[in-house]
């Protein structure tokens, strides 16, 4: 995004327009600022270090964002979750918010650092406790109708779809929505819907220290989003997927983790989670049918679809652990 996307001159008054939102919104003088993408998509990101030896962060945007999304997760995950909160000041930038900065770095940037394999593995369980504690309803009880104003409309319309992406997978995804009723045995679940390791914030020794970017978050069926697994599990390599060494070690960690924060009834719907496990990965892949999917997510289609929730008896070793004994 430019800064003229933003109706400002040039990348240094962007720091200075954050700066003075940062000043206007805390009534506390900023002192420095410096753009910091890994803190937020879709806008210029800046931190901005305030006298009192506090950092925010500061996005400008040209469109607003859902603060409710990140409201709701945020009374499920606390501190993980930043809450943007939108500052209205004379300004030429259509919508700036200020938001609490997290700490940390991106998981993509330790990868590439090369961390220790069982790092990998402890942030893998952490994503599936994250799942876990997300299928709570204490933020509302009320249920909606998700599934059928958006999964089945989604699915038939790739059905209908003419792009030859699709065709393959046409079959399969009748399958699923011959299947969809069942979704409905499942709890309703605050469900991230783009887990990635650009936005999970992490720290030393592989703490999760964040989860940001809830633009699009959705109340769905419990699982909806447990194929993000794959995405920590393995490399998607231009449309080739290559899983690590410790593959399937994360997988074991992140559903034991899962099942152990999530409500012990959802344990009685393993087909149901795995329904929805596959639904979740039809809708991230084809999105609303508007353009054609990318080369790179149709390669590793059929790889994501291989990873596949714990069978019975897994899950009973699960439960009989010391902690779950307790409860």
């Amino acid at each position: 995004m430019e800064a003229t996307d933003l109706g400002l001159t040039d990348d240094a008054s962007i720091l200075e327009e954050a700066k003075a939102a940062a000043t206007y919104s805390l009534s506390l003088q900023a002192l420095s600022a410096h753009e910091c993408p890994t803190q937020g998509m879709a806008s210029r990101t800046v931190k901005v270090d305030m006298l009192n030896g506090d950092s925010i962060i500061v996005q400008l945007r040209s469109e607003s964002v859902h603060e409710e999304n990140a409201r709701q997760a945020h009374v499920i995950l606390g501190k993980l979750v930043p809450v943007p909160v939108r500052i209205i000041r004379q300004s030429p930038v259509p919508y700036i918010y200020i938001m609490p900065l997290v700490s940390g770095s991106t998981w993509l940037s330790k990868d590439t650092d090369g961390w220790p394999v069982q790092c990998h593995i402890n942030l893998a369980g952490q994503i599936g406790h994250i799942i876990g504690r997300c299928c709570n309803d204490v933020y509302f009880k009320q249920r909606n109708d998700v599934i059928d104003s958006f999964i089945v409309p989604r699915l038939e319309r790739y059905i209908e779809w003419d792009e030859p992406a699709i065709a393959p997978h046409k079959e399969f995804i009748k399958g699923l929505l011959k299947k969809v009723d069942n979704l409905r045995k499942l709890p309703l679940c605050v469900t991230h819907w783009d887990i990635n390791m650009m936005n999970v914030m992490v720290a030393d020794p592989a703490e999760i220290t964040g989860l940001v970017d809830w633009e699009e978050m959705y109340w769905m069926p419990f699982g909806m989003n447990t194929h993000v697994i794959s995405r920590f599990a393995g490399y998607n390599q231009r449309g080739v997927y290559k899983k690590r060494k410790c593959s399937e070690s994360m997988e074991i960690r992140f559903w034991e983790e899962l099942f152990s924060s999530a409500p012990r009834q959802v344990g009685k719907f393993l087909p149901e989670i795995q329904l929805a496990k596959d639904i979740g990965y039809v809708l991230s892949t084809f999105h609303d049918a508007s353009a054609p999917p990318h080369p790179s997510h149709i390669g590793v289609f059929n790889d994501v679809l291989s990873f596949k929730v714990p069978d019975l008896s897994t899950l009973v070793r699960i439960y009989l652990r010391p902690q779950w004994r307790l409860r």
